[in-house]
């Protein structure tokens, strides 16, 4: 017999498939090795260990913390921006969220520059491209704004269809210097998912960033939290259809402050150390080492990467060589080519009670509490979209209970309301609110602490 797991796997890989060769004649960007040209040096990392001491003679936990971030560049630049705007149409958008999502897509018109690209395309029971890809010119925004002014309400939600297409309008004015995106925004659970997450695969893995946004209360947030991890870009939860616009706005700026596209890093474990989660964020193993896709970074962003090891135990006053961190990205400002940081960590072993209070990194460890409250309420929440009522607010309840004794311990304000967002949604499983396979929609509780974990994972 067949498993929806296999029949996914197949489609991701054809779906993967299809996609590099849509890609073939396009090129890869970035293709410079460090030093060809000069780095901007406008992308930093640095790391840090929850404690630079770790017991003698055991087996021990370590945690470390990458930090991402970003200096203000020297010069002015603006790199060309291609973008998809891909809209749900479906009869659950009627009314004023089909309204307000027209006013957006007008108003983003006016946001971008001329020579910039954008393609709009709706789906419903089908797919229609309201706008194929078109070079901005100003001087026709009204004629623009007069051809994507029809979008309708209707049918059914073909979300694949609809990101299908708008990934192939990207891809065909694929631009290696510039900033080539997909905007998804959709209030409703798709008609078929199964292709979808390949399809975002595919994306990130030829440099195509997906920001999916989930508008109302009625979408599934695990999948288009899925969608933005797979492909490098960000999600974000949309309350109000009204918002839509200043979404799409901020958005638009964040592409034309892009410092570093296509961010990963290789992560490479010392002897006897092994790496046993990068919490919140899917992995790609290959000999020995743990790759993480971290996506792009704008002017004034910074992302933290928590990655939880396990060391062998060792000898008093040995030097434990915990991690080799490999930073890789291409540069946003002058197309400059592809560059690397590097960061090594190390602690030391020892039996000394004061030696092993004295090396604590308590901003490390708050982080790590945090980061880690926040992967546990998504995967919580997908345990519930998936049926698994029980073992989700398990889970919960044991994590809600770790952050406050860890809010406690930190005086973390923001720890807190984690944990009570957790308790909320473990209280809304239980009730008549909760999701079933006739009415998948979750509780507004889970809705607005999945929105506050992704931000806490993206480093929002």
């Amino acid at each position: 017999m067949t498993t929806r797991g296999t029949v996914r796997a197949r489609c991701a890989l054809m779906m993967g498939a299809v996609m590099m060769g849509m890609l073939g004649a396009v090129g890869c960007a970035g293709s410079q090795h460090p030093g060809e040209q000069r780095d901007p040096e406008v992308v930093t990392m640095e790391g840090a260990l929850g404690n630079r001491y770790v017991p003698a003679g055991a087996e021990t936990e370590i945690i470390a913390r990458l930090r991402i971030g970003s200096r203000a560049p020297t010069t002015a630049h603006r790199p060309p921006i291609n973008l998809a705007l891909v809209v749900d149409t479906s009869g659950s958008m009627d009314g004023r969220p089909i309204e307000d999502a027209r006013i957006a897509t007008a108003a983003l018109l006016g946001t971008l520059h001329d020579g910039d690209r954008l393609a709009v395309v709706a789906f419903h029971s089908q797919t229609e491209v309201v706008l194929p890809s078109t070079v901005i010119d100003r001087g026709r925004l009204d004629e623009l704004r007069e051809t994507v002014s029809h979008l309708e309400a209707t049918g059914t939600t073909d979300l694949a269809g609809g990101l299908r297409v708008g990934l192939e309008e990207v891809i065909r004015h694929y631009d290696p210097t510039g900033i080539n995106r997909v905007v998804l925004l959709s209030d409703g659970v798709p008609n078929d998912a199964t292709m979808i997450e390949g399809l975002a695969q595919a994306a990130g893995e030829r440099s195509i960033a997906i920001t999916a946004l989930g508008l109302g209360t009625d979408y599934d947030e695990t999948l288009l939290a899925a969608i933005s991890q797979r492909s490098g870009g960000q999600f974000h939860y949309v309350a109000d259809s009204a918002a839509v616009a200043q979404v799409f706005q901020d958005e638009v700026l964040r592409m034309s402050r892009m410092l570093a596209r296509n961010l990963s890093i290789e992560l490479r474990p010392g002897p006897g150390v092994r790496i046993e989660s990068v919490v919140g964020q899917p992995t790609v193993a290959a000999d020995g080492s743990v790759r993480v896709a971290v996506g792009d970074l704008a002017e004034g962003e910074s992302r933290d990467v928590i990655v939880r090891l396990r060391a062998d135990g060792r000898r008093e006053g040995a030097v434990v060589e915990v991690m080799d961190a490999v930073l890789a990205f291409d540069d946003a400002l002058d197309s400059a080519g592809r560059f690397e940081r590097r960061v090594f960590l190390g602690a030391r072993s020892t039996m000394s009670p004061d030696d092993l209070a004295s090396g604590r990194d308590e901003a490390v460890e708050r982080d790590a509490a945090r980061m880690m409250a926040a992967a546990v309420t998504v995967q919580a929440i997908a345990l519930a979209r998936g049926g698994e009522l029980e073992q989700a607010r398990a889970m919960l309840s044991t994590a809600t209970a770790q952050a406050r004794r860890s809010a406690q311990a930190y005086g973390d304000a923001e720890l807190e309301a984690q944990a009570s967002g957790m308790a909320a949604v473990e209280e809304s499983f239980e009730s008549d609110s909760a999701p079933t396979s006739t009415s998948p929609s979750m509780p507004p509780a889970a809705y607005e602490a999945h929105d506050r974990a992704m931000s806490v994972i993206q480093g929002n």
